[in-house]
């Protein structure tokens, strides 16, 4: 309650404007606005005004504001754009010839109040429609005008038939609210005869002839006109040639007096210009002179002054030094002189002593070589006796006992030939025998190298080891076989041990 009486002024203000604006909203509601192109009929009670009895409740507004009171009025739009519509009438002309008129018509619903209201009370429901309504009305006027006109007023006058048609229509139009703005007639045609092409026939024919005349006429103007030009153009043409001829002569002979007179001038401007190149050249020749006595020669003359004179004093210098250090040298060499006679004489005995005492070291040493050579050739002769001894009595056992002795050589060198045949063997790391026989295959492998060995010895020496061998055995089995007759025996195998060592004696 304390809220209630306290804000109660303000609760009182915000219901007043509430209610102010949803009148405005309400007013600005029920106000319309009529478009140039459109007409409101507005009906019902206080609509008509002061209006006549019969126009009472209802009023016409075109292209402006309205106010229209809620429940008691109300509007309806009726449209006054313009309206187009296209027409086909067949029919009969005054001589009743058929024919087919193609037209278009512009219309549309009245622009005045009256006009609104007779539009509204018969077409306001059916504006779609109107096109229709038109079509038939303006068919039927055209179809009976143009049966009482004949065929060459229709066609040579269509205005006259627009204008006819309309004016027979404007007053039923008016009487429905409407009004045909133009009716425009685009093509006239006889549909199933060929009249129109008929009509035109002759004066076509007229006019073709009259063309060709014409276009004859304008051929042979032309023509004529077109050999004159030719013979103007080619009298002008002369004419041009013969000027062109002598405009290049005498420009040909300016060209040649230009030609003539400008060599004239170039030449004395060369002439000019080498004068004035030579004495330019001369001028500057005596000005690079000076320059040079300024900048070279005197300088040059200064400078070699300048060396004279200190060469001069340099000479003098290296003169009054020369003499100074030739002085000193002569000195010096006196001395010198002096202490070398001195030195020499001191080293002259010392050498001779120094020769005698090296000349006893020489000779001493000189004995002891002879000695020391001596005691090594009595030792090499020694030594080079023995072997040839040695040598010439192998000679004589090898002469004597021939083969025998050879073999016993061969035999007693015979581990150095197996050991130098079996060397590659020992010389390999590792050594893979595949063979069935297993490790024995290594041993078979040694004994073919060793079984290898005579057939080497007789490659190098040409002896066979194997037969020598086998007749040493011979011998000594035959000598076993003679045993028991004593002494023959006994000598046998006496020489076979004499030839197998000859030493053994």
């Amino acid at each position: 309650m304390d809220f209630l009486s306290t804000n109660i002024t303000v609760i009182a203000v915000i219901a007043l404007i509430i209610v102010a604006l949803a009148i405005v909203g309400f007013v600005a509601g029920r106000i319309k606005r009529v478009p140039p192109n459109q007409a409101l009929v507005i009906v019902g009670r206080g609509a008509g005004g002061k209006v006549a009895e019969a126009d009472t409740g209802q009023r016409v507004v075109i292209g402006g504001r309205v106010f229209i009171w809620p429940i008691l009025q109300q509007g309806f739009p009726v449209s006054l754009e313009q309206r187009q519509i296209g027409i086909v009438v067949e029919g009969v002309d005054q001589n009743f010839i058929k024919l087919a008129i193609q037209a278009s018509v512009n219309f549309k619903v009245s622009g005045t109040a009256e006009g609104v209201r007779r539009a509204a009370q018969r077409f306001l429901s059916q504006q779609n429609s109107l096109t229709q309504i038109i079509q038939q009305s303006l068919e039927g006027s055209l179809r009976s005008i143009i049966g009482n006109m004949p065929i060459k007023e229709i066609i040579s006058n269509r205005n006259a038939l627009s204008e006819a048609v309309v004016e027979a229509t404007k007053v039923d139009l008016a009487e429905q609210g409407l009004q045909v703005d133009l009716l425009n007639i685009s093509d006239i045609s006889t549909p199933g005869t060929s009249y129109l092409a008929d009509l035109g026939r002759a004066e076509a024919a007229i006019a073709k002839q009259n063309a060709e005349v014409k276009e004859a006429e304008s051929a042979r103007a032309s023509e004529f006109a077109r050999i004159e030009a030719a013979e103007q153009i080619a009298e002008r043409q002369k004419a041009l040639s013969l000027k062109q001829a002598g405009i290049k002569a005498e420009t040909d002979r300016a060209n040649a007096e230009a030609e003539a007179a400008g060599q004239l001038a170039k030449a004395g401007q060369d002439r000019l210009v080498a004068t004035q190149e030579r004495e330019a050249v001369a001028e500057q020749a005596k000005v690079e002179q000076e320059r040079l006595d300024i900048e070279v020669r005197k300088p040059a003359e200064a400078s070699a002054y300048a060396t004279v004179q200190k060469a001069n004093a340099e000479r003098d210098a290296a003169n009054a030094a020369t003499e100074a250090d030739a002085f000193k040298r002569k000195t010096i060499a006196e001395a010198n002189k002096v202490a070398a006679v001195q030195d020499a004489q001191a080293a002259a005995e010392a050498v001779r002593l120094a020769g005698v005492a090296e000349r006893d070291k020489q000779v001493a040493l000189a004995e002891g070589i002879r000695a020391e050579g001596e005691a090594r050739a009595a030792a090499t002769a020694a030594e080079g006796l023995a072997e040839a001894q040695a040598t010439d009595a192998k000679a004589e056992a090898l002469k004597k006992y021939g083969d025998a002795a050879l073999a016993s050589e061969i035999i007693g060198r015979l581990p150095d030939i197996t050991r130098a045949v079996a060397e590659p063997l020992s010389n390999i790391g590792n050594l893979t025998v595949v063979s069935t026989d297993g490790a024995s295959a290594v041993t078979k492998t040694v004994g073919q190298v060793a079984s290898e060995v005579p057939q080497v010895v007789k490659s190098l020496t040409g002896l066979d080891l194997s037969a020598l061998l086998g007749a040493a055995a011979g011998t000594a089995l035959g000598g076993g076989s003679a045993s028991a007759d004593g002494g023959s025996g006994r000598k046998s195998r006496t020489s076979v041990a004499e030839r197998l060592d000859p030493g053994a004696e």
